[in-house]
């Protein structure tokens, strides 16, 4: 692994996550945060390791995979802005039971797993943040799961590509074929193949390790029902933190004494919870 971290402190958070904390909240929290780059290929952690840091992307994107036993791997979800990794070893695991990748590479937040326990336990809203993405992570998941078994290459490509676009600030795409190709766990040429249908279409353009998407109302409508699903519960979600974060900031600024929550925040919390 060659992350590099950056030596400039984080003021305001990039990922989505992080940015749906109360302001003060997220000043206590701030300093166990380091911003590091996330290099393309690097892999953060492997199926079964000890993981010692959890991740919160901002401009790179991950994929978690599962290992076979052959040694191919099969994509279950991309990590981008909206999340972090790992997911198992939020919820009290040691190890974590798949591979995340670099994929695109960008920068990040990294946090050591018994400071963001810390922070988690002390009462304000990181908790009931990070497990509102928990939830929504095991909706994308689930989702690749129908999709694998249900539909064509050319919907799972469609779908793969729409999940990209929601976790990049471009239209470009830094992805080869074979890259897609292990990330859906399929045939580079069956790629190749439903990524030429598409550029017929007018959806995409198809450079040398890129694809720029071109007309995304067209990959939604050749897409299936599973990346809309999956979708719809990610932005419900991510809805309610920015919602919880406004009713905390109406409340009185002293919001944390001792440790434990403001109990007027507490309340907005679970009201809109």
């Amino acid at each position: 692994m060659s992350i590099m971290a950056s030596p400039y402190a984080i003021s305001t958070p990039d990922n989505m996550l992080l940015a749906a904390l109360p302001a003060a909240e997220w000043e206590q929290a701030r300093q166990s945060f380091k911003a590091v780059f996330m290099p393309l290929g690097d892999v953060l952690y492997e199926a079964t390791s000890i993981v010692n840091h959890l991740y919160f992307p901002t401009t790179a994107v991950l994929s978690v995979s599962y290992l076979i036993a052959d040694g191919r791997a099969d994509g279950l979800t991309l990590i981008g802005r909206e999340g972090f990794a790992s997911v198992g070893v939020f919820l009290g695991a040691d190890s974590a039971p798949c591979r995340a990748l670099v994929l695109v590479e960008g920068w990040g937040y990294r946090i050591k797993r018994e400071l963001l326990g810390q922070a988690s336990a002390r009462g304000g809203s990181m908790r009931s943040v990070l497990l509102r993405y928990v939830q929504s992570y095991i909706t994308q998941v689930a989702q690749t799961t129908v999709c694998n078994q249900h539909h064509t290459i050319n919907q799972q490509l469609c779908r793969w590509l729409l999940m990209f676009l929601d976790r990049q600030a471009s239209n470009e795409l830094p992805l080869t074929h074979e890259q897609i190709a292990q990330l859906m766990g399929v045939r580079r040429e069956s790629v190749s193949e439903a990524a030429g249908e598409l550029e017929i279409a007018g959806c995409i353009r198809r450079r040398r390790s890129r694809i720029s998407v071109v007309d995304r109302s067209g990959l939604e409508a050749r897409s299936c029902e599973c990346y809309r699903i999956a979708k719809r519960e990610t932005d419900r979600l991510l809805e309610i933190s920015q919602s919880a974060k406004m009713a905390a900031a109406r409340a009185p600024v002293d919001r944390f004494r001792g440790g434990r929550s403001d109990p007027i925040v507490a309340h907005a919390l679970r009201n809109v919870s």
